[in-house]
């Protein structure tokens, strides 16, 4: 009997390529429980008997949020087993009605858009700073935030994402004094933020670490309602998630309604146990494996700086106003400026090449790849013979890169499109398809985006400029993977039909 899924899946499993991806278990079984891992089907129960009920327990499950409350320092805190953008989708809707004005960094995830198109929210935009040296997002300026709290007071909330994808991580702390200065709350999708809460809360004392530049959760400082991906930074199975709320803004009747509508009434118990056993074994392993972790990132991120062209990433290659924290758990590897010779000539070498190689030729699979960097997620369950296996990696291609003073690079990001009708508007509007270029000066009637990270380039309702158009086209031809734009005979894209 053919099984695609399952042989593509095996495949990939044993073509051995390592992975700098989540989720965070980086399948090693002896990360959390390989007695259940090994037979899911032993604890793959439904709601009955003393198992509790979900979407209102008063008994194991109920124990078990009230401990990772204990935890994370929340005043209470949801397992979500439709992962993060469940959180995120029930949070939105906790605190905006039908039509409500939303204040919303523009990097945020997908999830943050569909909950805007679900309720016919308008969206306020903050755009986060852009990293001309290193052509990627830094965070969100806090002027920014109180310049759009000011200008829109009828906002209902303010949602941001931090840290980024690439680990940037805004302050916090200064946005949600202003925020809660206006009287609204302030949601933080803290998607890739998991791990802090065990890598910040640690015995300094016994560690040659500095853990001064460990980010501080969210949730510890201000931020009302904070959803993390357990899967993505920690051992826990993907899918598995939590939803932080501290707040006196929010109302939990809502919240709680919400989350039983975004999440499954069939909630699987295999995931309920995945994430219990990832938090209380984290929780109980700070002052070992945490520490442990620290000491290798620490090692090999001293060892990737010694690169003579590909770069890594740090804190202080972003502009200091928009950053109040990095996460060093993500290896962001630029390739801005490098060369790779091809015949007679150097031509740029992108991200994806970079990729590409170390897959192909060194059994090293990235997160991600962009135009001028790549992303290789870290987390507690590599070992040191990985992160000496992907350094010399890096250092083998370093070594057959030169200079270029030609260099790749996108503008995708770095203005927001006119905005000329509302999400839900374009997408429910009658649509007709052009050609690529035909598509200038037309209202998109879809999402284009690259994936990963699926941030928006145009959202349903703005315009698509001849500027933009330049820049998706250059990035296609990086190896990019722009998403809303389909390919037959040629390149076509969904707009919004004229009324003649």
């Amino acid at each position: 009997m053919e099984q695609p899924i399952l042989n593509g899946l095996t495949s990939y499993h044993t073509e051995g390529c390592y992975p700098w991806h989540m989720p965070g278990h980086k399948r090693r079984l002896n990360t959390i429980f390989p007695e259940v891992v090994a037979n899911p089907f032993l604890i793959d129960m439904t709601e009955v008997g003393e198992l509790d009920e979900f979407h209102d327990p008063s008994g194991m499950i109920q124990k078990a949020w009230e401990r990772a409350a204990e935890i994370y320092g929340s005043q209470r805190s949801y397992y979500l087993v439709n992962g993060a953008t469940c959180g995120i989708l029930a949070s939105i809707s906790a605190v905006c009605r039908h039509g409500d004005t939303l204040i919303v960094a523009r990097n945020c995830h997908k999830s943050v858009y569909h909950a805007i198109r679900l309720l016919d929210l308008r969206p306020v935009y903050v755009m986060p700073e852009w990293n001309e040296r290193w052509d990627m997002f830094g965070g969100v300026l806090t002027d920014s935030v109180k310049r759009a709290v000011k200008e829109h007071p009828e906002a209902r909330a303010v949602v941001l994402v931090s840290p980024t994808y690439e680990g940037v991580v805004s302050d916090v702390e200064r946005i949600a004094r202003v925020v809660h200065k206006a009287g609204i709350p302030l949601i933080v999708d803290e998607a890739h933020g998991a791990h802090f809460e065990y890598m910040s809360n640690v015995n300094e004392t016994i560690s040659k670490v500095d853990y001064s530049r460990i980010p501080v959760p969210a949730i510890r400082l201000g931020a009302d309602l904070v959803v993390e991906s357990l899967h993505k930074t920690l051992p826990a199975m993907t899918q598995c998630a939590i939803l932080h709320e501290n707040s006196q803004l929010v109302s939990r009747e809502r919240l709680e309604e919400f989350l039983s509508i975004y999440q499954s009434s069939s909630p699987s118990y295999v995931f309920l146990a995945s994430m219990e056993a990832c938090i209380e074994k984290m929780d109980h392993e700070r002052d070992g494996r945490f520490i442990l972790y620290k000491e290798l990132l620490a090692e090999y991120r001293k060892g990737f700086g010694t690169l003579s062209h590909i770069h890594l990433m740090e804190r202080e290659d972003f502009p200091k106003g928009g950053i109040a924290g990095y996460d060093e758990g993500k290896l962001v590897f630029s390739v801005r400026g490098c060369g790779w010779r091809q015949e007679d000539r150097v031509v740029p070498f992108t991200g994806t090449m970079l990729a590409d190689m170390l897959q192909r030729e060194y059994g090293q699979m990235m997160e991600m790849a962009g135009c001028s960097y790549i992303l290789a997620m870290t987390s507690v369950a590599d070992s040191k013979e990985a992160f000496a296996a992907l350094y010399q990696a890096m250092e083998s291609i370093d070594e057959q890169l030169t200079d270029c003073e030609e260099m790749t690079d996108t503008t995708l990001y770095r203005h927001l499109p006119e905005y000329r009708m509302g999400i839900r508007e374009a997408m429910d509007a009658e649509k007709t398809e052009v050609s690529f270029m035909e598509a200038a000066g037309r209202v998109s009637g879809a999402f284009i985006y690259a994936y990963p990270p699926g941030i928006p380039i145009v959202a349903p309702g703005e315009v698509i400029s001849r500027e933009i158009l330049k820049e998706i086209k250059k990035a296609r031809e990086t190896g990019l993977h722009i998403k809303g734009i389909v390919l037959r005979d040629e390149l076509i894209i969904s707009v919004v039909k004229e009324e003649r």
